[in-house]
């Protein structure tokens, strides 16, 4: 007669299988094989890659001395609308500006001079000039005459748009009919040590503030914040760093990540050390920190590259004068990478703007 261990022993495979013992019980394994399985850890699966947004449409002008002219181009870089202002009746002058007002709505600034300067809206849908005396004003005009603006934004305070030119930032109480009044921006004591060469809206922990790249003896950014109407300004020099006095800041870029990428044009000094760069910065809504060189090659770039928006998520539109193209930069953590991008266009040449289309 079999005892009753002898029993236990023979039905436990099929007690096992039926899943009829006891949650505790081990079926055909050690404790000491137990306990190393427990131990083992769960694979945490990694965070999945945000996927890459759809190219936008964009806009650029340039100097071509026949007359203020925007061009638009499609999402996959095409010439899809040219409009001509002089036939709207623009005095004759470059556009030196534009600027989205809303989805529909592009601002843009002529400098024909002779007390001419004039900033007006047209319809990207039709292409027709909406207004063509958007601040006609005299009081409006003086604040610009003989002082080109060459970039303009507005969500930094209500109802104000902000107008940079290359002594300061000028300011326009708007609204959609036209401009209702102008006045200079004060800028805090001891801001700026230079010139201005852009000015750009950036967002960080729910708060708009406006960087300003300026340009002499040294390259400077600066983080300007309003409080209760008080503007206060941060001034970060990175010419012990990345940079050097010979750099100018050119364009600035904020990508859906909060990073801030920095386009410098180097053109002067020894023209084979010459080192044009895209660099990135940390943000966090009042300091910028950890530049990082993700791109710099004269070959790609140019010399005097100008001209930088973000064409998706992951990529920066960059015009090269020099080569009067169009080319695309690929981010992917420190480094960025030139794409099979590369869109040929006599606009590239004497660029004075280009803009991104609201989606």
């Amino acid at each position: 007669m079999l005892s009753d261990f002898s029993i236990a022993r023979t039905l436990l495979p099929t007690l096992c299988a039926l899943g009829l013992l006891s949650v505790g019980l081990s079926c055909g394994k050690s404790s000491e094989e137990s306990k190393d399985t427990a131990a083992t850890p769960t694979h945490t699966p990694t965070v999945t890659e945000q996927p890459e947004s759809a190219p936008v449409a964009f806009w650029l002008t340039r100097d071509s001395g026949a007359g203020p002219v925007a061009v638009r181009f499609d999402s996959a870089g095409r010439q899809s609308l040219q409009v001509d202002l002089v036939s709207s009746g623009v005095d004759y002058g470059p556009i030196t500006a534009l600027h989205f007002l809303d989805a529909s709505t592009l601002l843009y600034f002529v400098n024909p001079g002779s007390g001419k300067e004039i900033f007006g809206t047209l319809d990207i849908k039709t292409g027709l000039v909406k207004n063509r005396a958007w601040g006609s004003q005299s009081t409006i005009r003086d604040k610009f005459k003989d002082a080109p603006v060459g970039s303009m934004l507005s969500g930094f305070q209500n109802g104000v748009l902000h107008a940079q030119v290359e002594t300061g930032i000028r300011t326009i109480r708007f609204n959609q009919e036209g401009g209702l009044s102008g006045q200079d921006f004060t800028l805090p004591q001891g801001c700026l040590s230079g010139k201005l060469s852009g000015m750009y809206l950036v967002q960080a922990g729910g708060q708009s503030q406006i960087i300003a790249l300026a340009f002499g003896t040294q390259a400077q950014l600066l983080v300007l914040s309003s409080s209760a109407g008080n503007v206060t300004c941060k001034a970060f020099d990175y010419g012990a760093g990345e940079t050097t006095s010979d750099h100018k800041p050119v364009n600035l870029v904020q990508m859906p990540d909060g990073k801030i990428f920095v386009l410098y044009q180097h053109s002067t000094g020894d023209e084979a050390n010459r080192t044009p760069k895209i660099v990135r910065y940390d943000f966090d809504g009042s300091t910028l920190t950890n530049a990082k060189t993700i791109f710099s090659s004269k070959d790609v770039l140019g010399f005097i590259p100008f001209g930088m928006i973000a064409r998706t998520n992951k990529k920066l539109l960059v015009a090269n004068p020099t080569e009067n193209a169009l080319l695309e930069i690929a981010v992917k953590g420190d480094t960025g990478t030139q794409t099979d991008f590369y869109q040929k266009t006599s606009y590239a040449k004497e660029l004075k703007s280009l803009v991104a289309e609201p989606p």
